[in-house]
């Protein structure tokens, strides 16, 4: 699979999530990531903090996404 595939892609950075928790929704599972997964960690506790649920991250971030 290639992220550009996905349906329903919302990019938000990570300084603005907080702010723009309302635009997710609870029920939806969310990926995070990053460059290297440092603030994906970072988004999956503000998201679950936030009382989101299926959060998951990409482990290791886009430099590892084995594709081009």
């Amino acid at each position: 699979m290639r992220l550009a595939d996905c349906k329903n892609i919302k990019y938000i950075p990570l300084g603005q999530l907080r702010s723009r928790l309302a635009e997710l929704n609870k029920d939806d599972e969310i990926v995070a990531f990053c460059k290297i997964s440092l603030r994906g960690y970072e988004a999956e506790g503000i998201l679950e903090g936030a009382g989101f649920e299926n959060v998951k991250v990409m482990e290791g971030g886009i430099v590892s996404w084995p594709f081009a």
